[in-house]
């Protein structure tokens, strides 16, 4: 099991191999060097780390659902570093996790301003995949929010399975949004009626 980085023609390579290799002794991790190049006025540029869903799971299984359950409760405050911080201080960041993410951030420094930085899973396949674009810009943001992911990876997977979302009737890729409440929106195209389809998924599931 790997997780692997693919990234647009304008991110620096020694830096995603710096990223990779800082982390070799913990994690699996394989850098794309076959970029994407796209082309327009202002071209899109980011890195998505996409693995299988047992890898996350491996990863950082064990801690997410104790600190989804935090924000959970933390979920009327009003932005994502003060639940983040409330929820550090409640369940400690385990150090896999909390090192992963300083390691995110310290990669997020040296890509351009514009850069997004997203996870998922390599479904419906390993270009488009299931998205999470991860926001925050400080260690425990981004912890936070990889937790959150992986917290609904296997609700995820159930969804995927019920709507028959690997049998190519996705055009593009699976979108996820955390809502306010700390819910999540699943959203696609459906190759058939090319309209969004929309599920909500909620953390107990």
């Amino acid at each position: 099991m790997k997780l692997i980085a693919t990234s647009t023609a304008d991110i620096d390579l020694k830096s995603l191999a710096s990223f990779r290799d800082d982390l070799s002794d913990e994690f699996d991790i394989e850098v794309d060097e076959n970029q994407i190049f796209l082309r327009s006025a202002e071209p899109p540029s980011w890195i998505q780390f996409l693995a299988d869903a047992p890898w996350w799971l491996k990863a950082f299984g064990g801690y997410a659902a104790l600190y989804v359950a935090e924000l959970v409760k933390e979920a009327a405050k009003t932005t994502w570093a003060e639940r983040a911080a409330i929820a550090r201080k409640s369940k400690q960041t385990t150090k896999s996790l909390g090192r992963f993410a300083r390691h995110l951030v310290n990669l997020r420094s040296s890509l351009p301003e514009r850069s997004r930085l997203v996870i998922g899973l390599p479904i419906p396949d390993d270009h488009f995949g299931v998205r999470f674009e991860l926001l925050g810009k400080d260690e425990d943001v981004l912890a936070a929010e990889i937790a959150v992911f992986v917290g609904f990876v296997p609700a995820i997977e159930r969804l995927i399975e019920l709507e028959g979302l690997k049998q190519g009737r996705v055009v593009g890729a699976i979108n996820l949004l955390v809502t306010a409440d700390m819910c999540l929106t699943v959203a696609w195209m459906d190759r058939e009626t090319l309209t969004i389809q929309e599920r909500m998924l909620h953390h107990q599931e």
